[in-house]
């Protein structure tokens, strides 16, 4: 009986053991990917901010022409865009994961959308330096809807049209949706950049590792956290986001939504009511 229980017992530390050196490695690969993070979070928001001081450093200490200042202030423009983006990114995937993050949705008209994504774009200076062309697809009718959060579905279209915008040096970005028979609204952004390779989807929506390799095999700028958190916020939104690629010749990314269109006596009667306001309007 006593050899039975020093036996039970023995096999009790030796668990307890393997348990304490389990813990302390994964102790271990906590601290290292904190640190990794860290010097991630780091690097990232020192990269814009050190662009933006040296160029307004450079504007206020030497003389220089009208063009020149012009090329300054685009400079400083594009990386207050950039670090907006990494900060926005990480305030939503704190959110995200804590579970505060609030939606509030609504009707998003879908032409509405498009036509502020497309300003966006062309406001963009590292679009201008491109040999890129902007296509929009969209619908014909102005009275599409998506039931989403526009707010957030803008920001969705922006971390994946900005993610196009930095891994395609010619060709074209194009951006867009379809409605579906079933009354689903199917969103896409599709690039002819340089793809992504197959150990690179395996960490694609993974937070800080998902930064893809540039053509010359260095890491692009970015915390890896907008498609980690745009895939997210479309579950919120009740849709569900996939992609496809091929290296080497370019990336779509797609997500869907429910969405609908205002019925035609619904679109009847708001085009009744507007003519007769013009019409009392002309009288006054």
């Amino acid at each position: 009986m006593y050899k039975e229980v020093e036996e039970e017992n023995r096999k009790l530390v030796n668990k307890i053991a393997s348990l304490e050196e389990d813990l302390d490695t994964m102790r271990t690969r906590m601290q290292n990917l904190q640190s990794t993070i860290l010097s991630n979070i780091s690097h990232d928001i020192r990269t814009p901010m050190n662009a933006i001081v040296g160029f307004a450093n450079l504007l206020m200490a030497e003389k220089l022409d009208e063009q020149e200042k012009l090329e300054c202030l685009q400079q400083i423009n594009s990386n207050s865009n950039d670090l907006l983006e990494i900060v926005d990114n990480m305030i939503d995937a704190s959110l995200l994961q804590s579970g505060e993050l609030v939606l509030s949705s609504g009707k998003c008209y879908l032409n509405e959308l498009m036509d502020e994504l497309y300003t966006m774009c062309q406001e963009l200076f590292h679009f201008r330096q491109k040999e890129l062309s902007i296509v929009v697809s969209k619908s014909g009718d102005d009275e599409m809807y998506a039931l989403a959060d526009h707010r957030r579905l803008k920001q969705v279209f922006k971390n994946l049209i900005y993610n196009a915008l930095k891994y395609t040096e010619k060709g074209y970005v194009k951006f867009g949706y379809t409605i579906s028979d079933a009354g689903k609204a199917d969103f896409f952004v599709k690039d002819t950049g340089i793809g992504i390779s197959t150990l690179d989807e395996e960490a694609l929506f993974t937070p800080f590792r998902s930064r893809l390799l540039s053509e010359n095999g260095s890491t692009s700028k970015g915390a890896g956290l907008g498609l980690s958190v745009s895939k997210k916020l479309i579950e919120l939104m009740g849709g569900n986001m996939w992609h496809e690629t091929c290296p080497g010749n370019g990336t779509c990314f797609y997500f869907s939504l429910p969405g609908k269109k205002i019925s035609f006596i619904k679109r009847t009667i708001k085009q009744i009511n507007s003519a007769a306001k013009r019409s009392i309007a002309s009288f006054l």
